[in-house]
C-alpha cells in the first residue's frame, strides 16, 4: 500500500517505539488495516462465502491492546470510491479474480496449503465486513468515522483539527499527506515503529511539502503510475538536483535514459496531486463536508472537483 519504497527510503528516521510511549493520546487508525489483517486468518472462509467472525476478533483486540496502554483508538473507514483511484482498483480487483481463479483451481485438485496462500491475496475486505467491525466497536463506546471517500485524507483532518494525535496505518501515502506522527507494524506486544515529521530534515533538508509530494508521486501512487524506471531513490537524486517535477520530466524526456513519458503524464501529474491537496472529507466539529485543504480560486476547475469527490 502507497508509495513502494519509501518506507525504506525513510529507514534513517524510523524509530522503535511502544505503545506505552503514547499514553493520553488518541491515535486514529484505519480500520481497513486491521480488517484485512484478521481476515488473512480466515481467508479461506471469507472467500469461499462461509461465515466468520475472526477478523472482527483479531479487530477488537487490537483496540483492546492500545485501550490497555492508555491510548485511545478513532477508527476511521473508506467511504465510496474516489475516482482518482478508478484504475488502480480495476487493476485490484482484476488481480483478485485471477487469485481466485486459480486458488479455486488447485483447492479442487486437493492442493490446500497452495490453495490457501491465493485465497490471501484475492482477499477483499467488503463494507459489510467493516459494518460488522463498527457493530463491535459501537458496542464497545470506541469512536469512529466513514470517511466520505478515502481513509487516508480523514485521517490527515482529524490529525489537522487536533482530534487525533498520531496516524497508525500501513500506508506510506499518508507521509504524502503530511501526516505529522505515523505509526505503524503494531504486533501484539504493542511495539510500533514511529515516524515524525520534523525529522524528515535529516532525509530531504530544506525540502518544502511540496518537493517532497512531488518526488513520491514521480516514484508512483495510488492516483498515478510511476514514469517506468523511476523508483523513489531515482526520483529523489532528480528532485534533489532540480526540485521542481515538471523540470525533472522535462530532463527525462531530454535525456532519454527511461522509458518514453507518456504525453499527458504531466496533466495527469497535477490532477492527482489534487488528491493529496484537495479531497473531499468530513468535518466532525461543524458536521459537514469540507476539502481538506481550501481550493484556490480555479483550481477546481474542469474535472478536478470529480477527481477530488463532491
Amino acid at each position: 500500500m502507497g508509495i513502494q519504497g519509501l518506507l525504506p527510503f525513510l529507514a534513517p528516521i524510523q524509530q522503535q517505539a511502544h505503545l506505552r510511549d503514547f499514553v493520553g493520546k488518541t491515535i486514529g487508525v484505519d480500520g481497513y488495516v486491521w480488517l484485512h489483517r484478521g481476515a488473512y486468518a480466515c481467508a479461506t472462509e471469507i472467500v469461499t462465502g462461509k461465515t466468520t467472525t475472526k477478523y472482527v476478533d483479531f479487530a477488537m483486540q487490537r483496540v483492546r491492546l492500545m485501550q490497555h496502554y492508555g491510548v485511545s483508538p478513532y477508527l476511521v473507514f473508506d467511504g465510496g470510491p474516489l475516482p482518482a483511484k478508478v484504475g488502480t482498483e480495476e487493476k485490484r480487483k482484476q488481480a483478485r479474480e485471477e487469485s481466485k481463479r486459480q486458488a479455486t483451481a488447485l483447492a479442487a485438485a486437493g492442493k490446500e496449503s497452495q490453495a490457501r496462500e491465493l485465497y490471501a491475496k484475492c482477499l477483499d475486505v467488503t463494507p459489510q465486513m467493516a459494518f460488522q467491525f463498527i457493530k463491535a466497536l459501537r458496542a464497545a463506546g470506541v469512536p469512529y468515522v466513514v470517511a466520505p471517500y478515502e481513509a487516508d485524507a480523514q485521517l490527515i483532518h482529524l490529525e489537522r483539527t487536533r482530534l487525533i494525535d498520531g496516524i497508525l496505518t500501513e500506508d506510506s501515502d499518508l507521509l504524502v499527506f503530511g501526516c505529522n506522527l505515523f505509526l505503524s507494524k503494531l504486533d501484539a506486544s504493542g511495539t510500533v515503529v514511529s515516524i515524525s515529521r520534523p525529522d524528515f530534515a535529516r532525509v530531504v533538508p530544506g525540502w518544502t511539502d511540496k518537493e517532497f509530494r512531488e518526488m513520491a508521486m514521480l516514484a508512483g501512487c495510488d492516483y498515478l503510475e510511476s514514469i517506468p524506471g523511476m523508483g523513489v531513490k531515482t526520483a529523489w537524486k532528480m528532485m534533489k538536483r532540480y526540485r521542481n517535477a515538471e523540470k525533472v520530466v522535462q530532463i527525462v524526456r531530454f535525456e532519454g535514459k527511461l522509458k518514453p513519458v507518456p504525453r499527458d503524464y504531466l496533466q495527469n501529474f497535477r490532477i492527482a496531486e489534487l488528491a493529496f491537496l484537495y479531497q473531499r472529507v468530513y468535518d466532525p466539529l461543524s458536521e459537514r463536508l469540507v476539502h481538506l485543504e481550501d481550493p484556490p480560486p480555479g483550481a477546481l476547475d474542469g474535472d478536478g472537483e470529480n477527481f477530488v469527490g463532491r
